[in-house]
C-alpha cells in the first residue's frame, strides 16, 4: 500500500476523530487510491481547450489521490440538530466530468462561468443541493473555488445560486478538516449574509457546530469561524 501524503493523512485523521467520538454517528467511505494530480500536468494533454490552465505546486501537493473520500455524520444526542456530509472527488476525475447544468434564467455570463466549473465536493446522501466546484480558468495561479446553495438563488442577480469562495483548494481541505463538512460551513467563506430566513437551518447547524466542536475537537481553533458567523448575522 502506498504511504499517505501529509494532506491525505490529515483528512483521514479528521474522519477518525468523528468515528472515535461518542458524540457523533458517522459513516465514511474511502475509494481506491489513484494517481497523484501531478501525473496529469499539463492538463492540455487531456483537453487542448485547457491550454494555459495551471496546476500550482501547492495544489498538486495537497490534492488527494483517493478516487473519492466521503463522510456522512450527525450529532448522536437528541438535544440539538447538527449534521454534516462531504464527498470529495479526485480533482482530475472531477475535471473530466460534465459542468453543472444551468436553468432557463441563466445569463450569458453565468453560462460562461458554469462551463468552467467542475464539482469537487457535495452531499449526495442527504441530497441538500449544496456543492463546491473548482474553476478551470487559464492563466490563474490559484484556481478559484465556487459554492452553490439553493438559498443563494436570486432570480435577478444570481439565478444559478453560485458564489466564489475566499479559499483556495488547499485551504478548502484545511477548513473541511475543522468543520467535518457541517452543513452551511461554506457560507462562512462567501460574500453573503445569513440573515435571510432561508438560511435558518444553516445558522442553527453552524451555531451548534461552534458550541460542540471546540470541546469535541480541541486541537482546532474555532475562533475565526465564530467571528465569521457573527459577521454574517
Amino acid at each position: 500500500m502506498m504511504p499517505l501524503t501529509q494532506s491525505e493523512e490529515s483528512q483521514i485523521d479528521s474522519i477518525t476523530e468523528l468515528n472515535r467520538s461518542a458524540l457523533f454517528d458517522s459513516e465514511y467511505e474511502q475509494e481506491d487510491m489513484t494517481f497523484p494530480l501531478a501525473r496529469f500536468d499539463p492538463l492540455s494533454e487531456t483537453d487542448p481547450d485547457w491550454a494555459g490552465v495551471l496546476l500550482s505546486t501547492e495544489l498538486k501537493e495537497c490534492a488527494l489521490r483517493f478516487a473519492s473520500l466521503s463522510c456522512d455524520w450527525s450529532f448522536a444526542g437528541s438535544d440539538r440538530k447538527l449534521y454534516g456530509e462531504f464527498y470529495l472527488r479526485h480533482v482530475y476525475l472531477a475535471l473530466i466530468e460534465d459542468p453543472p447544468l444551468h436553468n432557463d434564467l441563466a445569463t450569458e455570463s453565468e453560462r460562461a462561468l458554469l462551463a468552467e466549473l467542475r464539482m469537487i465536493d457535495s452531499a449526495p446522501k442527504r441530497a441538500t443541493g449544496e456543492a463546491t466546484f473548482i474553476r478551470i480558468e487559464p492563466h490563474k495561479e490559484t484556481l478559484e473555488i465556487w459554492y452553490q446553495d439553493r438559498y443563494l438563488f436570486d432570480e435577478n442577480h444570481n439565478t444559478q445560486g453560485f458564489l466564489k469562495m475566499e479559499l483556495s483548494y488547499c485551504k478548502y481541505l484545511d477548513t473541511l478538516r475543522m468543520t467535518k463538512g457541517a452543513f452551511g460551513w461554506q457560507m462562512l467563506f462567501v460574500d453573503a449574509s445569513l440573515r435571510d430566513n432561508g438560511f435558518r437551518a444553516h445558522v442553527e447547524n453552524l451555531q451548534n457546530m461552534l458550541e460542540v466542536f471546540p470541546s469535541a475537537f480541541p486541537r482546532y481553533d474555532y475562533t475565526p469561524l465564530m467571528s465569521r458567523l457573527e459577521a454574517r448575522l
